[in-house]
């Protein structure tokens, strides 16, 4: 949790580099991907269930996820679907496999990665723009103040899944299913 705006934060790590890149979400997807990641499900399905039942009952297939680029300080992402020969249309069914880029919220992808164990690709433009390494922190490259990126590390370094859980579930009881449309 960022506990100076009291929002959840996702953490990548690049792989092959000491870069990290630091994603806002809200609490709703939060609460979604630390269910995925503890691989926890309610008795009915949630909006990834069924995301992903819609797309398998297209005959398509989650491949992977790509966060693509920062527009506005707001990262852009795209989950890229496999379909089927047999479910393309007529012009496509020559290739072998037809992928399919779907615009979506990076907190969105990264739910449906973490459900399906979907890679997750991020674009070296992004990485250029958003990636921190510990010696931005140390230093306070990147046009952030020094102060505040040591605060940020501090946070980062201290994050505790079992907080965000105590704070989804005593805050936001009604995310938990149960009621009426159940």
């Amino acid at each position: 949790m960022d506990k100076k705006n009291n929002t959840p934060v996702v953490e990548l790590h690049v792989e092959g580099t000491a870069k990290t890149i630091y994603i806002w979400i809200g609490a709703c997807e939060a609460w979604a991907l630390a269910m995925s990641m503890e691989e926890l499900s309610l008795e009915r399905p949630m909006t990834h269930d069924l995301i992903i039942s819609i797309i398998d009952s297209l005959n398509a297939m989650p491949d992977h996820v790509v966060i693509h680029s920062i527009k506005n300080g707001t990262f852009l992402a795209n989950l890229v679907v496999k379909q089927n020969p047999e479910s393309a249309n007529e012009m496509n069914r020559s290739s072998t496999q037809h992928f399919i880029e779907i615009d979506s919220r990076p907190s969105d992808c990264l739910v449906l990665a973490s459900k399906l164990k979907l890679p997750i690709f991020v674009t070296s433009e992004v990485i250029l723009e958003a990636g921190i390494t510990e010696t931005d922190v140390e230093t306070g490259e990147k046009g952030t103040d020094d102060k505040e990126k040591k605060e940020f590390r501090s946070f980062v370094d201290n994050f505790d899944i079992n907080e965000l859980r105590r704070y989804m579930d005593s805050d936001n009881q009604d995310f938990r299913g149960g009621g009426p449309e159940e």
